[in-house]
């Protein structure tokens, strides 16, 4: 499953239109045969399954979800989950002292923000790591949307990617910082800027 937005409706058959994906930004194509029993109009919040190996990826089974946001500025403990529909916000001040896993849900760490354990992502879901924030442990993407490594973020442990759509390191407000190995196992898209450091163990 992944997150985004209807982008569009086709006027004479509401069973197919575009989704528009949170994170990557990018457009895909739907075809639902119950689309028109999900309620879901051009802009609504949505989650749907989608294959990112297949050449062209397709969005099914949209279904409607209400996005809710949550903000870690003080120390607190893990295991965290961030469930589908949640934005979790690991901002300055915030540490995470344990793991988080990320169903189908958004995880971004940011302004010096840390995650001192592993992070899993799985069923669609995304991570950004940004602005100096910080992850200690290993992040192990299972099936993942958009990976983002930007604007000084740092990773010191591995980095297993087993399926994702986007594995972004580096953007144009600065690099990404990877000091840890990179394992990819099956990906769309791979973009890394000049301006990242990847150290891969060294």
């Amino acid at each position: 499953m992944a997150l985004g937005k209807v982008e569009s409706i086709d006027p004479n058959n509401s069973t197919i239109g575009t989704v528009l994906e949170d994170e990557t930004g990018l457009s895909y194509g739907y075809n639902d045969p119950n689309f028109k029993a999900t309620g879901l109009d051009v802009g609504s919040p949505c989650t749907y399954d989608i294959d990112y190996s297949q050449p062209k990826p397709t969005a099914t089974n949209l279904q409607p979800y209400t996005p809710t946001t949550i903000d870690i500025t003080t120390v607190v403990s893990g295991p965290l989950t961030v469930n589908p529909g949640e934005t979790l916000n690991v901002k300055k001040g915030g540490k995470v002292n344990g793991s988080i896993m990320v169903g189908n849900g958004n995880l971004n760490i940011e302004d010096t923000g840390a995650v001192m354990g592993d992070i899993t992502v799985d069923n669609g879901g995304s991570f950004v790591v940004r602005k100096g924030g910080v992850v200690k442990g290993v992040i192990n993407v299972v099936n993942g949307s958009a990976c983002k490594i930007v604007n000084k973020g740092v990773v010191n442990g591995s980095i297993i990617i087993v399926s994702a759509n986007r594995f972004i390191i580096g953007n144009a407000n600065g690099g990404g910082i990877i000091t840890g190995d990179i394992t990819i196992d099956k990906i769309r898209k791979v973009t890394i800027t000049a301006t990242s450091t990847i150290n891969c163990g060294a």
